[in-house]
């Protein structure tokens, strides 16, 4: 067989390779799915088998048994080795990746239980992956370093409110509990690195789908700094949505929340104990103009009385 590969035309290998490419994009699979299935079904495709087998054979029997079109780029750069070692599960199966498994010999019960799992870059909920970076999309563990799917973790309900970790005694913060090793990482913090360093290189359309991840986050927080993030992001969805503020002008408003929570977090640490609410109502107004003329949101937990846009900056600085 390694023989008839090798001698079939250019055309007719790529053709195929198309055809494989339309079948794993389609989202009606089920042929596909019987392909894959015939595939998993054959033992005799070991990696001693698998080492007579030409690279254009290796590649259509890791695309079909992957079901990831990545196999298929116009320049696939993966060795025969490699290829044999992803269909093997011994190696991940992301061509950005490609980390020998399991990363670090991890004992942890995603990796021990699901060979070809790798912690580095496959979500530990659906165990799929992609290739998004700079964004709210994947959420990581900050213990074992496994990560998840925002939509993923969202749907589990992974992200809920527990025990502040490092605010005052009593209080509570949104966090992330890990599948794989059940730590729970503090939202915010995360929220605020994100926001810092990637915000800026964000387009207006990939700025407001990043802060609909932030708004399902901190949806039911029973912090302040939470209920005025989740509060904050809804309003400037809603003002970036009808065009009425710039992407740099959210931006520039997220910073200077997140500056001024900075100094709360340690005034709140060290001066007021946890049952004192601070505030009923969010400290900032969302002002912008896309047309010469202002527009304002008062974000606003309790009540829908708006205030006056030049007392805002003063505001701010005074609390």
């Amino acid at each position: 067989m390694a023989q008839i590969v090798q001698e079939l035309p250019d055309e007719t290998v790529e053709s195929t390779k198309e055809y494989l490419r339309s079948l794993i994009a389609i989202p009606e699979k089920d042929f596909f799915v019987s392909l894959q299935n015939r595939i998993n079904q054959r033992s005799d495709l070991t990696i001693e088998t698998l080492s007579e087998c030409n690279k254009t054979q290796l590649e259509f029997f890791v695309a079909i048994k992957m079901g990831h079109i990545s196999f298929y780029p116009l320049e696939n750069h993966l060795q025969a080795t490699e290829l044999i070692e992803i269909f093997s599960l011994e190696r991940c199966r992301s061509i950005c990746c490609k980390r020998v498994l399991p990363v670090v010999n991890c004992k942890c019960k995603i990796c021990s239980r699901n060979k070809g799992f790798c912690r580095e870059c496959m979500c530990q909920v659906c165990f799929n992956f992609d290739h998004a970076s700079n964004t709210f999309s994947w959420i990581g563990c900050d213990r074992c370093s496994h990560w998840c799917h925002a939509v993923c973790a969202v749907q589990r309900n992974f992200i809920k409110p527990g025990p502040s970790i490092n605010g005052p005694s009593g209080t509570t913060e949104m966090q992330f509990h890990c599948l794989g090793c059940g730590h729970p990482s503090e939202m915010f913090g995360f929220a605020r690195d994100v926001y810092l360093h990637c915000a800026k290189g964000w387009s207006e359309e990939t700025l407001i789908e990043e802060l609909g991840y932030v708004r399902k986050f901190f949806d039911g927080s029973e912090d302040f700094k939470g209920k005025e993030l989740h509060a904050i992001t809804c309003g400037l969805c809603n003002k970036l949505e009808k065009k009425m503020i710039s992407p740099s002008y959210a931006c520039d408003f997220i910073f200077h929340f997140l500056k001024y929570t900075d100094g709360l977090s340690q005034f709140l640490s060290s001066s007021f104990p946890a049952s004192i609410t601070l505030l009923t109502k969010s400290s900032f107004n969302i002002m912008g103009s896309s047309n010469g003329t202002k527009g304002m949101i008062t974000v606003d937990h309790h009540q829908d009385d708006a205030k006056d846009p030049s007392k805002s900056d003063k505001m701010i600085g005074d609390i």
